[in-house]
């Protein structure tokens, strides 16, 4: 007889799996509840399988990450404008504007992976 082990004995998803679901800002175990309430806003506990996140707390994780990927992405573009023999004016703004809505895009996106991994890792905050 193969009998299916309960919910609660299934085994955890591996760190990739919860990153990727992280970065679609669903929880870690179940795939289905949001990670995340509102823009950034974690919460307490997964709406659908009940799951407990707020232990895991990610403070300035996740900024650093959409810093990090939007200095990546943007610095060779402004360092290629500014060496450019015909510089032209609405560039560099441009380029500015564009980093910032990029940074804005990225930190849910970077806050729902990061509360996913400390997860995954089970890496807790100290009580």
């Amino acid at each position: 007889m193969n009998a299916s082990p309960p919910n609660s004995a299934l085994k955890r998803p591996s760190v990739w799996r919860a990153i990727g679901r992280g970065v679609r800002r669903r929880c870690p175990k179940c795939g289905k509840g949001e990670t995340l309430r509102g823009y950034i806003t974690p919460r307490a506990a997964c709406e659908t399988c009940g799951e407990s996140l707020a232990q895991y707390q990610t403070a300035d994780f996740a900024p650093y990450l959409a810093t990090f990927f939007t200095g990546f992405l943007y610095t060779p573009l402004i360092v290629a404008a500014s060496l450019s023999s015909h510089p032209i004016a609405w560039l560099a703004p441009a380029l500015i504007v564009a980093a910032l809505l990029t940074a804005l895009i990225l930190l849910p996106i970077a806050k729902g992976a990061a509360i996913n991994l400390l997860w995954a890792l089970d890496i807790q905050r100290n009580q």
